[in-house]
């Protein structure tokens, strides 16, 4: 069997693994490399198969290559760009249902769950079946105020 031959297998393998391992594309480009070095290789060789052989694995590992990169650049775009919000983060200007009624205190609907809630301010208590907008988390307490609804008048700035 030819060094080639052995090269370019091992350099598959590494590929696979890479599919399988969370390296971070790091056995894609070994791999790569592998392809390329083994087609060098072949180019160098005595055997009559090694001149064709030889710049299509250059070619398949460029190809590889190009591939692990495109592919990881945008995994790690995914990973980093859109972080996973949870808890207080996501709960902050939440529209959620009102439960019973929040003279000022009362509780609602959120997520699946019942909370606890308090108005924010000395407003107009909300009946069950009202919307209201979460404005902080205090302890297991969430702060509310009446949502806006179509038929609120729209503020208008200053003329």
């Amino acid at each position: 069997m030819d060094t080639y031959v052995v090269i370019a297998l091992l350099a598959v393998a590494l590929l696979l693994a890479e599919l399988l391992l969370p390296t971070g594309g790091l056995l894609a480009i070994l791999g790569a490399l592998g392809l390329i070095g083994a087609g060098v290789v072949a180019l160098e060789s005595d055997s009559s198969s090694g001149d064709w052989i030889g710049p299509a694995l250059i070619t398949v590992g460029v190809l590889s290559a190009a591939t692990a990169y495109l592919i990881g650049r945008k995994v790690l775009a995914a990973q980093t760009d859109n972080p996973v919000g949870t808890g207080r983060e996501t709960m902050i200007g939440a529209e959620v249902d009102v439960r019973s009624t929040l003279d000022p205190e009362g509780q609602v609907w959120s997520d699946g769950a019942l909370w606890r809630a308090r108005l924010a301010d000395d407003g107009a208590p909300a009946r069950p079946g009202d919307r209201v907008v979460v404005e902080a988390v205090d302890g297991l307490t969430l702060v509310v105020r009446p949502a806006a609804t179509a038929a609120d008048p729209v503020e208008q700035g200053a003329s």
